[in-house]
């Protein structure tokens, strides 16, 4: 019966060190991702009216690289001059300070059934 109550004790004391010991590793590592300081703003989707066919020329001045604006544009209109993109509100507001731009408009559709105006949201 001695040798029960020695056994347990040992047990209990190399559970507490170890759960200590763990404790102490987890508190001292830096957190693995960054907090997120600003969240990130819903990208939606806008049609936008250009003077030329350069699209991709024309996104690359504001949002920087050639790729993310590959990637930005939905769509190219080939019966109007312009293109539909996933942009956010102060990416659209800058593309429409653009020299080649004209209009630059959030895209929206009409439900016919009942006559109201529904946001598409990407």
């Amino acid at each position: 019966m001695a040798q029960d109550k020695y056994f347990s004790s040992i047990t209990l004391t190399f559970l507490f060190l170890i759960s200590h010991f763990l404790f102490i590793i987890a508190y001292d590592l830096e957190p693995i991702v960054d907090p997120i300081v600003d969240p990130p703003v819903a990208k939606t989707s806008y049609i936008v009216f250009t003077k030329n066919h350069d699209y991709v020329k024309i996104l690359t001045s504001v949002l920087g690289s050639e790729e993310a604006a590959k990637q930005a544009i939905l769509y190219n209109y080939h019966e109007i001059v312009g293109f539909s993109a996933l942009l956010t509100p102060e990416e659209a507001s800058r593309l429409s300070d653009q020299e080649d731009v004209l209009h630059v408009y959030e895209d929206r559709y009409l439900d016919l059934d009942k006559g109201l105006e529904v946001q598409i949201n990407n």
